[in-house]
C-alpha cells in the first residue's frame, strides 16, 4: 500500500483544474516531470530528481485523499487547502472560482463546489493555511464558464481591500428562461449571462474578440440582447480592452455601479497596491478566452 499521495501541482492535473497554469503563475521551481507527492510524516520528506516530497503529520477528514484513475490523490478540498500556503489571496480565490467551474446548466460537472470546500475547511482547524483558505473561500461562488469570467468577477465584486470595485451579489451563468418569441430567434429555451445581478435583472458579458467577432456571433449577440431586454433584463457586455486597461475597467465599473444604483467610493489605503495584485493574475501573453467551460 501506497504511503503517499499525489498533491499539490500534480494533483492538480490529475484532477484537470482549468487554466491551472494560469492559476498559479506556472511557478518555475516545478518542471512538467516533476511529481510532488504528500507522505504523512515529516522524517521521510526528501526531493529527488522526480519528485517533490511534502509532509502532512496533522490528522485530516476521512474524505481528504481519494482514489482516482489508480492513483491516491488529494481531494479537491485538500488541494485547496495546500495551495493555500502557497499561493496569493488572489491566485488561492481563483484557484476556488476554477475548481468550483463548469459548463452552463451542468453543475454536476464542477471539479467541487463553495459548500464543499467550506465544510472541509471547517475540519481542518491547526493545518497551515487554513485560515487564509477560510477567507479566500468567501469569495469563491459557483458556476464561472471560463477563466476570464472568474477574473472578471474578481475585477468587479472583490472587496475594496482586495482591489476590487465592491459590486458585490452577482451570480455565474444564472438560468434565464426564454419567453416563445425569444425561443424562436435564438433557437434555444434558456440563456446563460456571464454575470448576473438577480435584484436589479442586470447582466453582464464578458465579450471576447476570439468568439464574438464574426458578423454572425455580433448578430446573435445582439439578438441575444434585444431578447433578454424584452423580458426586463439589461445586458451591458465588458470586452477584453475594458477588462485589461485599468481606465477604461475602472470606468466600465463606475458605469455598472450607476446602472446598480450603487457607489464606487474608494478610501482603503490598501487598494491600489491590491488592484495591482490583482491585474497580475491577467494572463499577459495571450487572454485565455472563454473556451474551456463555454
Amino acid at each position: 500500500m501506497k504511503k503517499y499521495y499525489l498533491s499539490h501541482l500534480s494533483a492538480a492535473k490529475l484532477w484537470n483544474v482549468p487554466n491551472i497554469d494560469t492559476v498559479i503563475d506556472r511557478r518555475s521551481n516545478i518542471g512538467d516531470d516533476k511529481v510532488e507527492v504528500t507522505v504523512p510524516q515529516n522524517s521521510v520528506r526528501f526531493r529527488t530528481g522526480r519528485k517533490m516530497i511534502h509532509s502532512c503529520e496533522l490528522d485530516l477528514p476521512a474524505s481528504a485523499i481519494v482514489s482516482r484513475n489508480g492513483e491516491m490523490v488529494a481531494s479537491p478540498e485538500l488541494l485547496f487547502l495546500e495551495f493555500a500556503s502557497e499561493l496569493s489571496i488572489h491566485r488561492l480565490i481563483l484557484l476556488g472560482l476554477q475548481l468550483c467551474s463548469h459548463k452552463h446548466g451542468k453543475p454536476y460537472e464542477a471539479i467541487t463546489t463553495k459548500e464543499k470546500l467550506e465544510s472541509f475547511l471547517a475540519n481542518t482547524a491547526g493545518h497551515r493555511g487554513q485560515r487564509k483558505a477560510i477567507r479566500a473561500v468567501k469569495y469563491v461562488k459557483n458556476g464561472s464558464a471560463s477563466i476570464m469570467e472568474s477574473l472578471m468577477y474578481m475585477v468587479l465584486t472583490l472587496p475594496y481591500a482586495l482591489g476590487g470595485y465592491g459590486l458585490n451579489g452577482a451570480v455565474f451563468n444564472y438560468r434565464v428562461e426564454l419567453n416563445s418569441e425569444a425561443r424562436k430567434l435564438l433557437y434555444k429555451n434558456c440563456c446563460y449571462p456571464d454575470l448576473y445581478y438577480k435584484k436589479e435583472r442586470i447582466a453582464v458579458e464578458y465579450d471576447s474578440y476570439t468568439h464574438h467577432s464574426s458578423p454572425m456571433e455580433q448578430g446573435k449577440d445582439s439578438i441575444r440582447a434585444d431578447a433578454l431586454a424584452a423580458q426586463g433584463i439589461q445586458v451591458i457586455k465588458m470586452n477584453t480592452i475594458q477588462l485589461y486597461d485599468r481606465d477604461a475597467c475602472r470606468l466600465f465599473a463606475h458605469n455598472l455601479a450607476a446602472r446598480l444604483n450603487k457607489r464606487i467610493n474608494i478610501r482603503t489605503k490598501s487598494f491600489d497596491k491590491m488592484h495591482v495584485h490583482l491585474r497580475e493574475l491577467l494572463p499577459t501573453a495571450k487572454p485565455v478566452l472563454k473556451a474551456e467551460n463555454s
